[in-house]
C-alpha cells in the first residue's frame, strides 16, 4: 500500500501509544505502532502486554501523543483523495477514539486523588467545627460553606454515575468533565471554610 504522507519531516517517525483493551478475564494494554517509513508506507503492528501501574504524568504524555497523532492524520487526509483519504481518515478516527479513552483514564485517576482529599477535608472540618463551637457566627458561615461543598460532592458523584451509564465514550467524557468541575468547586468551598476559621480564630491552625 503506497501512501504519500503530509510533510517530509514526519517521515521515518515511529509513534508508540498505549491503548487499553479488555480480554475475557484479563485487562491488557495494546500498543499500536504506526510506522511512517521513508518509502511512504504505513505499517500497523498490534500486540499485547500486561499493563503496569501508570502515573498521571505518563497518562498525560500518552494523551498528548494520541492527540498529536490524530491531528497529523487529519491534516494529511485533507490533502488526499479516494482510498488514500479514507485510509488516513480511518487512522485519524482510531487515534481520536484512543485519545478520548485516555482522557477517561486520566479523569478516573484524578478522581481517586480528589475524593481522598475531599474526605480528608471533610473529617478535618468536623474537628474544627467542634473547636470553634462557641463562635456562633464563624460556625454558621463554616457550616453554610461546608453544606455547599457537600452538595457539589453529591452532584459530582451523580454525574460520574451518569457517565458510566453512557454507551458513547464522548458523552461519557463530557459527563466526567462536568463532574470534575463540581469536585473542584467542592474543594474550593472546603478551602474557604479553612480560611474563615483561621482568619477569625488565630489560635486555630489550619493545615
Amino acid at each position: 500500500m503506497k501512501t504519500n504522507l503530509f510533510l517530509p519531516t514526519l517521515l521515518a517517525v515511529i509513534i508508540q501509544v498505549m491503548v487499553n483493551g479488555q480480554t475475557p478475564g484479563n485487562q491488557i494494554t495494546q500498543i499500536r505502532k504506526t510506522l511512517i517509513s521513508t518509502e511512504s508506507k504505513i505499517v500497523n503492528v498490534t500486540y499485547t502486554m500486561k499493563p503496569d501501574a501508570v502515573s498521571l504524568n505518563a497518562l498525560l504524555t500518552q494523551a498528548k501523543e494520541l492527540n498529536l497523532t490524530a491531528q497529523a492524520f487529519k491534516s494529511a487526509a485533507k490533502t488526499k483523495r479516494g482510498d488514500e483519504k479514507k485510509e488516513l481518515t480511518v487512522e485519524a478516527l482510531f487515534f481520536e477514539k484512543q485519545f478520548v479513552i485516555k482522557q477517561i483514564e486520566i479523569s478516573e485517576l484524578l478522581a481517586k486523588e480528589t475524593y481522598q482529599k475531599l474526605y480528608q477535608n471533610r473529617n478535618y472540618i468536623n474537628v474544627l467545627l467542634k473547636i470553634i463551637k462557641n463562635d456562633e457566627t464563624t460556625t454558621a458561615l463554616a457550616l453554610n460553606l461546608n453544606s455547599e461543598a457537600e452538595k457539589c460532592i453529591r452532584m459530582a458523584k451523580e454525574m460520574r454515575e451518569e457517565a458510566y451509564a453512557q454507551a458513547n465514550i464522548v458523552s461519557k467524557l463530557g459527563n466526567l468533565s462536568n463532574a470534575e468541575d463540581e469536585e473542584v468547586l467542592a474543594l474550593n468551598k472546603q478551602q474557604l471554610v479553612f480560611d474563615i476559621i483561621e482568619r477569625v480564630n488565630p489560635k486555630v491552625t489550619v493545615r
